[in-house]
């Protein structure tokens, strides 16, 4: 059980596994997609959808802080090369002055802090397969369930709205 909800420090938490149990209650709350930026010359960004194949040899510029996300791409693309940034304002200026691909999810769209980079220098496309979809749960203690369950509903009614696919022409990416 995390220690946070225990503690009674958080009352819930966020993560990609379900840990319902005598004390926990885990509920889906949405699939969070995995989608690649990259430069619009690339041959990968002729393509509408790329496997983790796709991208093996490439050097991307990553945030430093994108939970599971960070062990999938490091085991499912080969011999790739990772520039992380522990500052967004960091990430934002690398990928703005270069080419180095960069990688965004459907679950940032509504993050007012993302300035995407215009759409004439990259092109979002759709990672395939399942490593590249992570199903998120909202874990909360039994006894608060009742009093979480409200808030967990709007989050899943604002889930249900995000994108599933890259958005028009790499314009609306995310980091």
């Amino acid at each position: 059980m995390p220690e946070e909800l225990t503690d009674d420090r958080l009352g819930m938490v966020f993560t990609t596994t379900d840990l319902t149990g005598p004390d926990l209650i885990s509920q889906p709350l949405g699939v969070e997609h995995l989608f690649v930026n990259l430069d619009r010359f690339l041959p990968q960004a002729n393509q509408t959808a790329v496997s983790f194949k796709d991208l093996a040899g490439l050097s991307f510029v990553v945030l430093d802080d994108i939970g599971a996300w960070k062990d999938v791409i490091g085991k499912e693309i080969e011999d790739a090369h990772f520039m992380c940034q522990d500052e967004r304002d960091a990430m934002d200026e690398i990928t703005r002055y270069s080419n180095f691909p960069y990688f965004t999810t459907n679950v940032t769209a509504a993050d007012p802090s993302y300035h995407p980079v215009p759409a004439n220098n990259r092109v979002e496309r759709s990672i395939k397969g399942p490593k590249a979809e992570l199903t998120i749960y909202v874990t909360v203690k039994r006894q608060r369930q009742t009093q979480v369950q409200p808030l967990v509903d709007r989050l899943k009614a604002a889930w249900a709205k995000l994108p599933t696919t890259p958005t028009t022409g790499g314009t609306n990416v995310l980091k």
